[in-house]
Parts: structure tokens; C-alpha cells; sequence
């Protein structure tokens, strides 16, 4: 006990730092941080992740107005058609169509979600089919009698994770300001990933 003693008695006490010190360690932590990132963004890796990024939100903003505004229109005719149907409507008094399968004279091959749709389209009937401009991925359909646009039944998930990865990115980017590597690549990845799908689906 008496050894123990005075080994605690032994230990220098914690002397408070001054309000100078404190200033002068908070300056050397900030001018560490401003050299971190003034090294981050003169490395290679940030300038290419960083560029990749800005194209990347671009295209997926392309896609995303694609989808909403922008298209290109080319008319074909129906080859084949089935429909399925929804519950009946009370208000029409008829059965609604929910999903439309079409086979087109120029070999594409279509999935429509419909929505309050009573009137079957009839095989020969002109449609118009709507495509990006780039990758020429089919988004919406029109049917001759109806001036309404639909989506194709993929063109929904498309939408989806399109916008999610950009709110996503935009969030992230508020956050950090692509100021850390674990939040530049983790962007990256989210915005490729999205971009791939839009390309492949």
C-alpha cells in the first residue's frame, strides 16, 4: 500500500493548456487540414474521380430528362398484342387494362404499364415508340387513339435509382464536398453503378 502510495503521489499533476496554447493547437490542426486537402485535389486520384463524378451526374441527369421530357419518336405498327387487365372499374363501368405486351412490325419486343386504359389496342394499329437520344433505350409508348404517353414497364426502376443516386450524391456531396476519398469514391460508385444500369437494362 505504501508503494502504491507513492507511485500516485508521484504522477505530475494535468496542467490546463493556456487559451494561447489552445489557439495555437487549433491553428496547426486547420493548416494540416487545408494542406490535406490542397494535396488531395493536386493528386491524380482526385482529379480523375472528381471529373468522373461531374460526367457521370451529367449523364445520369440526362437520363432522367429523358425520361421525363426529352425523347426521340419513331411510328411502327402492332405485330402482336396481349393485354392483361385490372379490376373493374365502377366508374367507366369496364375493366381497366393494367399491362400491355407488344410485338411491334419493326422486332421490338414491349412491356407498357397502363394506367385507366379501356380501349385494347388492335393489332396493324400505329404506335409511336420513344428512345434517348444516345442510347436509343426505348422509355415510353403512344398509342394512335390516346394522347396520353406510358412508360415501359423497365423504364419505372430506371427512374428510380436514377434519381435516388443523384439525391444520394447531392446529399454527400453537402456533406463532405468530395473532400475525402471513402466520399469521392463512394459517390463514383453510386453514379456508375446507376449509369450501368440505365445502359444495361
Amino acid at each position: 500500500m505504501q508503494g502504491m502510495q507513492e507511485e500516485k503521489s508521484g504522477r505530475r499533476p494535468r496542467i490546463p493548456l493556456t487559451q494561447e496554447e489552445i489557439f495555437y493547437v487549433k491553428k496547426i490542426r486547420e493548416l494540416k487540414e487545408v494542406k490535406r486537402i490542397a494535396d488531395l485535389k493536386a493528386s491524380f486520384f482526385y482529379k480523375f474521380f472528381n471529373r468522373a463524378n461531374i460526367f457521370l451526374a451529367g449523364f445520369l441527369s440526362y437520363c432522367v430528362l429523358s425520361i421525363l421530357v426529352f425523347c426521340q419518336w419513331e411510328t411502327t405498327s402492332i405485330d402482336a398484342i396481349k393485354c392483361s387487365y385490372d379490376n373493374f372499374d365502377k366508374d367507366a363501368a369496364q375493366q381497366s387494362i393494367s399491362s400491355i405486351e407488344i410485338n411491334t412490325r419493326s422486332g421490338d419486343v414491349l412491356t407498357v404499364k397502363t394506367n385507366h386504359l379501356f380501349i385494347e389496342p388492335k393489332v396493324g394499329q400505329q404506335i409511336s415508340i420513344g428512345s434517348d437520344f444516345i442510347m436509343g433505350k426505348t422509355l415510353k409508348v403512344k398509342f394512335s387513339y390516346d394522347e396520353r404517353t406510358f412508360w415501359h414497364l423497365y423504364t419505372y426502376p430506371v427512374f428510380i435509382i436514377c434519381v435516388f443516386a443523384m439525391v444520394l450524391g447531392l446529399f454527400m456531396y453537402q456533406v463532405n464536398k468530395h473532400l475525402t476519398v471513402n466520399g469521392l469514391l463512394t459517390v463514383f460508385g453510386l453514379f456508375f453503378l446507376a449509369s450501368i444500369y440505365f445502359i444495361l437494362i
